[in-house]
């Protein structure tokens, strides 16, 4: 189900109107709709076989949609400007096309004749410092790492200094010092006056990177809104408490007495307490004064983006049948 949020000012670079594509009897996108605007970073979220890539060929003219439109750059896909109009977009979908015998800078080299730019040496350097590859700018490709081959498909898809640039899981199988060098990538580019689409499943990384998300499961859109707002919209009861140690025991008495659950938290001296919906934190502190138990911090626990998406994108709990 769609939960509709406050959509953003800025203008649209991407829009999708109810986009199908269907291969026999699958539905591998179904209904889509979805905006991508201007200037900032947004992530395309889902399950494996949510649609997320098949979404994202389509946007660049790869792959017929069955029904449905999608524009990009204010182009339809299916119109006879875009052809034109996918020059001013970069892509990097599924894994890079890189010439692994010749070296990154030959590889941006060619790129930038592919897109018939005059992309000359200053250019070639500055994506090379963009992507931390100036070191290893005259190794062959095929030598490289898979985040450095990661890196240097980025890069090519910068070459034409694009409006928009469409990423497919950019940090898959990186190690974690590999995905945050990714992360500040992504955070640069829109500086450079370069919006973002993203697909993603290091959720963690996306809710530091990303503006906007758009949530998909099973072809559909679940949700879409800036990365706020869909947090906020799933903010649990639980409260997170600082205690005292020697206050711990008076105030899990206090909280037994009045049925209230809890678990010890993260730290020795902290307990994670489930409110009923009709309490306050407020009223949780209030409780404890009234035990002698005066809290060191006691705050809503936020939620994290990994545990939104995958309440989000779970699938519906059977229906019992009566017999």
């Amino acid at each position: 189900m769609q939960t509709p949020f406050k959509s953003s000012s800025a203008a649209s670079v991407v829009e999708v109107r109810n986009l199908t594509k269907k291969y026999g009897q699958v539905t591998a996108v179904d209904d889509l709709s979805f905006d991508v605007p201007s200037g900032q970073v947004v992530g395309l979220l889902g399950p494996n076989g949510a649609g997320k890539t098949t979404a994202m060929k389509m946007l660049m003219g790869l792959v017929t949609p069955t029904s449905g439109s999608a524009s990009l750059l204010g182009a339809d896909t299916a119109s006879a400007k875009f052809a034109h109009t996918v020059r001013r977009a970069g892509s990097l979908i599924e894994t890079p096309a890189l010439y692994e015998r010749l070296s990154a800078r030959q590889n941006l080299d060619l790129q930038a004749l592919a897109l018939g730019t005059t992309a000359g040496n200053g250019r070639i350097d500055e994506l090379l410092d963009l992507v931390d590859l100036v070191d290893r700018a005259n190794d062959k490709a095929g030598t490289f790492s898979l985040g450095m081959k990661q890196r240097l498909g980025i890069a090519i898809a910068m070459v034409g200094n694009p409006e928009i640039v469409i990423l497919d899981e950019p940090a898959n199988g990186l190690d974690p010092a590999g995905i945050v060098e990714i992360r500040k990538l992504l955070r640069r580019l829109p500086d450079m006056g370069t919006t973002v689409l993203v697909s993603s499943h290091q959720l963690a990384e996306v809710q530091q990177a990303c503006d906007r998300l758009v949530i998909m499961a099973n072809g559909r859109l679940v949700v879409e809104g800036t990365t706020t707002e869909i947090l906020a919209s799933y903010q649990t009861t639980d409260v997170e408490v600082r205690l005292h140690p020697d206050d711990l025991a008076a105030a899990t008495d206090r909280l037994i007495h009045l049925s209230l659950s809890s678990a010890l938290g993260s730290g020795p001296s902290e307990l994670v307490v489930s409110l009923p919906d009709t309490w306050t934190p407020r009223d949780l502190n209030r409780v404890l004064a009234d035990a002698g138990v005066y809290a060191e911090h006691l705050a809503l626990r936020r939620v994290s983006l990994e545990a939104a998406f995958l309440e989000m994108t779970a699938p519906p709990a059977p229906t019992e049948v009566s017999a």
